[in-house]
């Protein structure tokens, strides 16, 4: 692990390369993906690689978050910052890895980018049933789900739930250790909740589908999983949260599959640490830039997929996230 100096400085310097609300923009503009991957080039976006058409934007899109997850790798200051930062690619792989063991599949297509731990060495723990490596809720779901298996009750949903719920319940417990990732953490898990508990509908499933490190309480849950679109607003009006809120019941209203609530709440993080953008303290630049650099990677993908599909210009504007903008 380097210094949270070195760390700042590099994530600093690298801020330059993003692509920035621009260059997004002209991407969007743009008449064909194979147009678009021509911006991508300025900034070297893949990191060399090369495709023969927007077709194959998807390895573009890998390579780039290679390069990333190396980065953070290599350049975080601290191992609970690091983890943080790469868990969902960890849970990812972990999930992806236990299903191939019991469907008898190669796991290799179903892989994400190496997280903190490289996923060929998740794989030979896995498959060996060897659990002591990985944090504890990793390790507890990774078990659970052997045991949903092998009573023949695992199925796609349940085992999605066991370790999305892991996730969280790993990045709480990490956000603890690194004071800038508190409220970040808390935004996130919010959101999730907002999303679960509308969903569903049911206070009961709302429970057992809930992560941890949130600030909504039973109650608020309740109401969210219960009560009508109109007692929903009234109670969340002057919540912090109700704006997120307000978006996820347009969705819903408008029988939208929640575009507009889910790009607000994956910006809620961002717009938080761009206000604090001249703060330098502690490992703020270096914070700021991961989170700038995970939407830059969702960001390409929804735009090449939407220039790929011929979808309507204004539809891929409404789900870009918060951005960079130079």
């Amino acid at each position: 692990m380097t210094n949270a100096i070195f760390a700042n400085a590099r994530a600093s310097a690298l801020q330059a390369s993003l692509l920035g609300a621009d260059r997004l923009n002209r991407m969007v503009d743009c008449a064909s993906g194979d147009d678009a991957l021509k911006i991508l080039s300025e900034v070297n976006f893949g990191n060399g690689v090369t495709v023969a058409s927007a077709l194959e934007a998807d390895l573009l899109i890998e390579a780039e978050e290679r390069r990333y997850t190396a980065f953070v790798r290599e350049t975080a200051p601290s191992e609970a910052l690091c983890r943080y930062l790469l868990a969902e690619y960890d849970y990812h792989n972990a999930e992806a890895i236990v299903r191939s063991k019991y469907l008898k599949t190669d796991c290799a297509p179903m892989l994400g980018a190496d997280g903190f731990y490289r996923a060929d060495k998740m794989r030979d723990n896995i498959y060996a049933d060897k659990y002591d490596l990985f944090p504890a809720p990793l390790s507890a779901a990774c078990r659970e789900a052997d045991a949903l298996f092998l009573s023949g009750q695992a199925n796609g949903q349940n085992i999605a739930i066991l370790f999305r719920r892991a996730l969280y319940a790993d990045r709480a417990a990490l956000s603890k250790k690194e004071k800038t990732l508190g409220k970040i953490n808390r935004r996130k898990a919010d959101a999730a909740n907002i999303a679960v508990a509308l969903r569903a509908r049911n206070f009961a499933k709302t429970m057992k589908m809930r992560v941890e490190g949130g600030s909504l309480t039973d109650e608020n849950l309740r109401v969210l999983a219960e009560e009508t679109p109109e007692k929903i607003r009234e109670n969340s009006r002057f919540s912090a949260l109700g704006k997120l809120i307000g978006a996820a019941l347009d969705d819903f209203a408008e029988g939208r599959p929640l575009v507009g609530f889910e790009r607000l709440a994956d910006g809620a993080a961002l717009s938080s640490l761009k206000k604090e953008r001249y703060e330098a303290e502690g490992v703020q630049p270096f914070v700021r830039y991961c989170f700038y650099k995970q939407a830059e990677l969702s960001n390409v993908r929804i735009i090449l997929s939407g220039l790929n599909n011929q979808i309507e210009k204004n539809a891929v504007r409404a789900r870009i996230r918060e951005t960079y903008e130079g």
